[in-house]
């Protein structure tokens, strides 16, 4: 059933170009992710339909699309600091937008903020702990008295990320591309089943950009986690995924491996027919930031 459109404005339905990947997993392996008729809205503006989109564990899915093209959108909504108005929406077997299962779900789920929201007067160790709020006692962390087991992950969460010997460090004096690790390292020690991502890299130069994402596939892919990474740089996102999934006006245009993504699927995912905005690109930048970490207390209870 054709979900209601908000206005006159909405433009003519995209059509959606599949392209055939590699052998899939097995069927009787769960999507980690189900996104079935999903319309998510603000006021009268539906920012983002997706028909059907499943992710599979372990994938690296990139999603591709301008600002306000519903990227944002979908991540609030995995997340579950976005309720769909209408649809079906399973995270691991959870609906993150019950609050019965929104907390315990929302501690499998790890998300990397644009912005990466660390805390700049508490040294990179304290900011990498608070990924394992989830599972140690709220006293614990107020007092800084984390299980040793805690802070020996943390160390080496660290070491892995290329920031050993910086966990003293006050976050505040670190450079853009050593907070994007900082960043990275407290998702990692969440050890969360999903990993979202939300333009990761939109305030690194190419050649930092493209370590940061080397560092954190890489991490990833040590884990068999599954991610999903918003980007705007399609040949970045080519390089990195194993799937590519293109969105415009809030809509899914294209849907395949890499390989597949053409110079013309690039401009049906980059020419926009309105200027749609995403939830994050209405909000002011001091209420993104209270979203986000609004999003981020609910994670941890």
């Amino acid at each position: 059933m054709t979900p209601p459109r908000a206005a006159a404005s909405s433009p003519v339905p995209r059509v959606l170009r599949t392209a055939v990947s590699g052998p899939r997993q097995e069927a009787s392996v769960p999507p980690a992710i189900v996104l079935d008729n999903v319309v998510a809205r603000f006021g009268e503006l539906r920012a983002l339909y997706l028909p059907r989109l499943e992710v599979r564990p372990g994938e690296r899915l990139f999603v591709l699309g301008h600002s306000g093209s519903g990227k944002t959108t979908l991540a609030r909504l995995i997340k579950g600091r976005l309720a769909p108005a209408a649809g079906r929406l399973r995270v691991l077997g959870q609906d993150p937008a019950d609050p019965a299962q929104r907390r315990a779900l929302a501690r499998r789920v790890a998300m990397i903020d644009q912005e990466f929201h660390l805390v700049p007067r508490l040294r990179v160790v304290d900011n990498v702990l608070h990924g394992c709020l989830g599972r140690v006692p709220a006293w614990r962390s107020l007092v800084g008295l984390y299980p040793a087991a805690e802070w020996r992950r943390a160390e080496s969460i660290l070491d892995e990320v290329g920031l050993g010997g910086l966990g003293e460090r006050r976050v505040d004096t670190l450079s853009g591309g050593q907070r994007q690790r900082a960043a990275i390292a407290r998702a990692l020690m969440q050890q969360a089943d999903v990993i979202l991502a939300d333009e990761p890299v939109s305030n690194l130069d190419p050649e930092l950009a493209e370590d940061a994402l080397e560092l954190l596939v890489g991490c990833v892919a040590r884990r068999g986690v599954t991610l999903i990474v918003n980007l705007h740089q399609p040949e970045l996102a080519k390089r990195f995924a194993s799937r590519l999934v293109g969105l415009a006006d809030g809509e899914l245009v294209f849907d395949g491996p890499p390989e597949a993504f053409t110079a013309e699927d690039a401009q049906r995912v980059y020419r926009s027919g309105r200027p749609a905005r995403s939830s994050d690109d209405q909000l002011a930048p001091g209420a993104r930031a209270a979203a986000a970490l609004q999003g981020l207390r609910l994670a941890h209870g």
